[in-house]
């Protein structure tokens, strides 16, 4: 039987002991993003004989009920055959079918491997992971980032004096809420929509748990006005995932510069790679993305249960 909890802050050293280990850099396995979506994604944990297991309670439905994949090591089959039985016997009995949300190549070879035939596997295109080099995306070298380097320069070379940069602290908080909800462009009634309010408590789940999730960010201030933010959490001992940057357009090139700076005040002294996420699909995102040449996408995948 599995006897899964409810996310807390306490629960961070053990849920990220198995995360750093069998996460394979994405950016679903984080601490960090459970817990500040924890009223979208309702994750709920249970770690029994060494597996941790995921529950995404807020993606189950009648049908199916939603995990991560069983987070052990990868190379013991027996051990994630046991896992996965569990995961099977715990779907059923809530008289539910098993659905592995948003699972690695990896992982869904293994589920083939293992229960041939057993599960359908939807390829997820609009939720690939796009992994850079952190020093690549610091040093934007050669001609393929020559017209970046150009545009940043001009940033600082119009702003220069008028400019700070810095990573984030506690007095930084109220403007980042307040450049957000501006970045949004909502109004009171927009603010009723479901998506926007979570979106909006995870930012402030983030700022008022900052230190405690152990998250690292910038600021960008031109005249002492917010222009820019931007911060992540380590997922493990070589990948950072950049989990938001949002800035002022009327500020023009703002994206680049929080791109780069984050990686030079926040990543290269320990991280080796960097996860900004997936694009889910919308055309300009991908195109920026694959724009900074990733050295990889790491694949995801839905498998269900047939």
């Amino acid at each position: 039987m599995l006897d899964f909890q409810n996310i807390s802050l306490d629960l961070k050293p053990t849920i990220d002991k198995y995360y750093y280990l069998y996460g394979e850099g994405s950016c679903q396995h984080s601490f960090a993003a459970s817990f500040c979506l924890q009223s979208k994604y309702i994750d709920k944990f249970c770690v029994k004989d060494d597996v941790l297991y995921i529950n995404r309670e807020g993606l189950s439905d009648e049908k199916y009920k939603t995990y991560l994949f069983p987070m052990c090591d990868r190379d013991d089959r027996l051990k994630i055959k046991s896992a996965i039985d569990n995961i099977i016997e715990d779907a059923k009995n809530d008289n539910k079918k098993v659905k592995f949300e948003t699972i690695t190549e990896k992982c869904k070879d293994i589920v083939n491997e293992l229960y041939p035939n057993n599960f359908i596997i939807e390829d997820c295109r609009d939720l690939y992971e796009y992994i850079y080099e952190a020093q690549t995306l610091m040093d934007l070298p050669g001609s393929t980032f020559l017209s970046k380097r150009k545009n940043i320069n001009k940033f600082f070379r119009e702003y220069a004096d008028r400019l700070t940069i810095r990573t984030i602290e506690e007095r930084d908080i109220p403007s980042v809420k307040e450049l957000h909800v501006k970045w949004l462009n909502v109004d009171e009634e927009r603010l009723k929509d479901k998506q926007l309010s979570l979106e909006i408590e995870a930012l402030h789940l983030a700022l008022d748990n900052f230190e405690a999730l152990k998250l690292r960010g910038i600021v960008v201030y031109v005249d002492d006005v917010l222009a820019g933010f931007a911060f992540g959490s380590k997922v493990s001992e070589d990948y950072f995932d950049g989990m938001i940057e949002k800035g002022d357009i009327n500020f023009k090139e703002i994206y680049k510069v929080l791109n780069k700076e984050l990686i030079r005040l926040c990543c290269t002294m320990d991280t080796k790679y960097v996860n900004f996420e997936e694009d889910l699909g919308v055309e300009g995102l991908r195109k920026s993305k694959l724009m900074y040449n990733p050295i990889y996408l790491l694949k995801k995948y839905k498998v269900m249960e047939a």
